[in-house]
């Protein structure tokens, strides 16, 4: 329900244990606890700002993806034991909670039961693209204008001569960190030489 709130609900500046229990109205006490889980899976800075895995995880089409992104970063020691270990039988997740944590059995289960809880409702396979369009996870689709060509390339009937027109288009996720974007457009200039 809470996965549910956070899509229907306005974004918070800061998310914290007032926003679960005072404006969104989770009051059981284990409901506190997921604060800690925003934060360990990245949605949320350690001083409670969303992030732009949060912005993700409004999306209604994304959020199970995301969430699949996520546990798989969170719990990559689980996953370098076997990449399927959210489909594993419980003894196997178990033994390898345990023996990467190093905790006694009553701590294995309480992270089985996060674990268990947030695999049952992600998606880990890679999220549909659709037909023709290649981009990112986080990339909204967008129609470029027409493009109209000049007066040089417009060749009157019968001239001979090709003209070949390029149009690029990048998709940019949706973030306010500007280092995402240098990065990408330093990327671009490395890789297209512009």
């Amino acid at each position: 329900p809470i996965f549910t709130k956070i899509r229907t609900a306005a974004k918070p500046e800061r998310f914290s244990v007032k926003t679960v229990l005072t404006s969104w109205g989770f009051t059981a006490s284990n409901d506190r606890a997921i604060l800690a889980v925003l934060k360990g899976l990245g949605f949320l800075t350690e001083g409670g700002v969303p992030t732009e895995h949060y912005d993700r995880l409004r999306d209604q089409n994304d959020w199970r993806y995301v969430l699949g992104e996520r546990i798989r970063d969170l719990y990559s020691d689980l996953y370098a034991i076997d990449t399927s270990i959210h489909a594993s039988p419980e003894t196997e997740i178990k033994g390898a909670i345990s023996r990467v944590t190093g905790q006694e059995e009553e701590a294995v289960k309480r992270y089985y039961a996060t674990f268990k809880t947030l695999a049952s409702i992600a998606k880990f396979e890679p999220r549909p693209v659709k037909a023709g369009i290649e981009s990112a996870p986080d990339a909204r689709e967008t129609t470029a204008p027409p493009v109209s060509p000049t007066a040089a390339e417009t060749k009157p009937t019968g001239a001979i001569g090709t003209a070949f027109h390029y149009n690029i288009q990048i998709h940019l996720p949706v973030t306010t960190d500007v280092t995402v974007y240098n990065a990408i457009f330093r990327s671009l200039k490395e890789h297209l030489d512009i």
